[in-house]
């Protein structure tokens, strides 16, 4: 489908320019939050006749917006969740959390502004970008956190308490993947299923002096006939 962007679209073009997308991204996406029109001949008409005071109308948000992130005094949003001991939330942290505890902090943005390209689960330490306009954003740091004493540990080092690394699927803090080594290599045999599966193996081992047994009385049966 051909779309005239009305503004900038990161990957895809600037305000004017005339694209080719998928039906469905333009359906679902660009034309419903006014950030494009079908490439119509009236509407190319339309945006010709009108793009001078766009672009003007473009320029004066972006001014704003920059100006706002020049004046933006938050460097690091703190969240509070609760975790397990391998650092697992019990939950998820979304970008409207984050939109939330960011306005709390007096920037009102709203959730489409917040750059989150995955769930978070884990507790973390990280960058994080705000989209304040098409053409400007804002770096802070996103501080997910057990408590507010383990967010400022988290602060201090510049990391999260656990490893966010895969490790064979293991996302679990090295502390924790040693403890569960240790349970495993010291965890109780079940003298239940031990004692049936000796079991068994004593009555397949008979089974076999069984079979073996039956075969000489028949050998020698059979001698004695010849």
């Amino acid at each position: 489908m051909n779309i005239i962007l009305l503004e900038r679209i990161e990957k895809l073009g600037q305000i004017g320019d005339l694209v080719s997308v998928k039906s469905g991204y333009a359906r679902n996406f660009l034309l419903p939050q006014g950030k494009a029109i079908f490439a119509s001949k009236e509407n190319i008409k339309i945006f010709e006749d009108k793009k001078a005071q766009l672009e003007g109308e473009n320029i004066t948000r972006k001014k704003e917006a920059q100006n706002l992130a020049d004046n933006i005094n938050i460097q690091e949003i703190v969240i509070i969740r609760a975790a397990s001991e391998s650092g697992q939330l019990y939950g998820s942290v979304s970008a409207k959390d984050i939109a939330n505890e960011i306005t709390k902090s007096g920037v009102s943005i709203n959730k489409s502004q917040v750059v989150l390209n995955k769930t978070l689960k884990t507790l973390s330490f990280e960058d994080i970008s705000i989209k304040l306009h098409p053409e400007v954003y804002v770096k802070l740091k996103l501080n997910i956190a057990r408590s507010e004493e383990e967010a400022k540990e988290q602060s201090k080092s510049g990391k999260a308490i656990i490893s966010t690394e895969l490790s064979g699927g293991d996302i679990r803090s090295d502390r924790a993947q040693k403890d569960a080594r240790r349970f495993e290599k010291n965890k109780p045999v079940d003298k239940e299923n031990k004692i049936v599966e000796e079991k068994s193996d004593v009555n397949k081992t008979k089974e076999k002096t069984l079979e073996k047994e039956n075969t000489i009385e028949k050998t020698e049966i059979m001698n004695k006939k010849n």
